[in-house]
This record gives structure tokens, C-alpha cells and sequence, in this order.
């Protein structure tokens, strides 16, 4: 499956630097919640292309106070096959010294100053920058052969 990612984020991205700007910290507080505004306000933007099921997300987090998370996003299509989902990660951590996001929250849940809201804008661009789609994985021999 082909899909233009950089340009849906391009055209839409307006669109999660206002919910940045005019929502409280808290509304936003992990990287799930994100994701989640990523695909609702910038990838499943304007009735054109495929609708993706972000309800629906699964992430895989086998880390304690650091660690990676995966997060996989099917296409809102009736039993999906593995070109049917999109995948992207971060890694975190377990204080505002080694977790992006805690740094940029700096531990409030206001809403956020004009820093804050470029430093969520660029965390967002790197989670959509990380967006494959699971069958390319396969398709280009990103994968493990015994």
C-alpha cells in the first residue's frame, strides 16, 4: 500500500499545532494520545485515501522506566491483511533528562508556551517520519530468515 504521509502531515499539520496551542498539557500526556491526534487531524485528513483505525491502535511497550513503544495502526477495512497496517515507535524514558516528552512538558499540564508547542510539533513530524507500513517492512527483506 502507497501512502503519502509526508504530504497528508504537510497539508494538515496547522491543524495539530492549534490543538497544541489551545489544550492543556494533561489532554496530551503520553505518547498514545500523540499518535492518536496524528492520525485524527493530520493522516486521515480530508476524505482522501485510506481511513486509518486509530481507536483501534495497539502498543507494544515490554519496557519498564525505559524502553520502546510500538505502535500499530490498522486501516479501518473489514479483516485486515498485513499491507493493512501502519507501524511507528519512540523510545522513552523514565525522567525529563532522557524522555522527550517529559522534557517538553517539563512537568505541567497547562496549556503549553510557543517552545513547547514547536518541541511537541517536532516530536509529532519524527513519529510520522518513522510511519511504515508493515507489508513494505516485509516487502523491502526488513525481516529475520533462519
Amino acid at each position: 500500500m502507497k501512502i503519502d504521509l509526508i504530504k497528508k502531515w504537510e497539508r494538515n499539520k496547522h491543524k495539530l499545532d492549534n490543538f497544541f496551542r489551545t489544550n492543556k498539557q494533561s489532554e496530551f500526556s503520553n505518547y498514545k494520545s500523540i499518535v492518536k491526534k496524528i492520525f485524527e487531524l493530520c493522516i486521515n485528513d480530508d476524505g482522501v485515501g485510506a481511513k486509518w483505525d486509530f481507536d483501534n491502535m495497539v502498543v507494544i511497550d515490554h519496557g519498564d522506566y525505559q524502553g520502546t513503544q510500538l505502535f500499530i495502526v490498522p486501516l479501518r477495512t473489514y479483516q485486515p491483511g498485513v499491507a493493512d497496517y501502519l507501524i511507528t515507535h519512540t523510545y522513552y524514558g523514565s525522567c525529563s533528562g532522557c524522555d522527550t516528552l517529559q522534557a517538553i512538558c517539563s512537568y505541567s499540564d497547562g496549556l503549553p508556551d510557543n517552545n513547547q508547542v514547536k518541541e511537541y510539533m517536532t516530536l509529532s513530524l519524527h513519529l510520522v517520519q518513522r510511519m511504515k507500513c508493515i507489508g513494505d517492512l516485509y516487502n523491502d527483506k526488513i525481516y529475520f530468515e533462519n
